[in-house]
């Protein structure tokens, strides 16, 4: 055997032992709940069953905003404007987010609203914004978002 055959062959079990390492460490998934133990990292078809069976299931990273726009709350109504300066506001909604980072909007529900409008301006603006979509042992799941905006009272 020659330098540069002796040379690959080194580089192939150094490359072997390296990729070997690093998939231990990413298989060591923390389970959620029961149902969840037997989850191994790149596991997909599992993952998004579990993910559509308890859609606010515990997941490795939950979805975030990319893009916000249209952003909620513009031309509110002076209306609004007063009545949220003198007793403050609060909104909080839930969406399901799917894999692709779109708001499912036929899951959109008002939990919490201090006005009517300010639900409304939220469901109209939302349709449009994009998500990192949430992530569970390496895969894209679906699952719930929760926005919240509150405001204090002004003095």
């Amino acid at each position: 055997m020659n330098t540069k055959q002796l040379a690959a062959v080194l580089v192939l079990v150094a490359a072997a032992g390296c990729a070997t390492s690093v998939m231990e460490q990413t298989t060591n998934v923390r389970p959620m709940d029961a149902s969840a133990s037997a989850l191994t990292y790149g596991d997909c078809v599992e993952a998004n069953r579990l993910a559509q069976a308890k859609p606010d299931l515990d997941v490795d990273s939950v979805p975030r905003v990319v893009t916000q726009r249209p952003a909620p709350f513009t031309r509110m109504p002076d209306s609004v404007k007063s009545a949220i300066s003198r007793k403050g506001s609060s909104v909080k909604v839930d969406v399901l987010v799917d894999t692709l980072g779109r708001p499912v909007m036929k899951t959109f529900t008002v939990v919490e609203s201090s006005h009517p409008w300010l639900a409304a301006s939220v469901k109209s603006a939302m349709p449009s914004w994009r998500f990192r979509a949430a992530r569970l042992a390496g895969c894209k799941v679906p699952r719930v978002y929760k926005f919240s905006a509150t405001s204090k009272p002004r003095a």
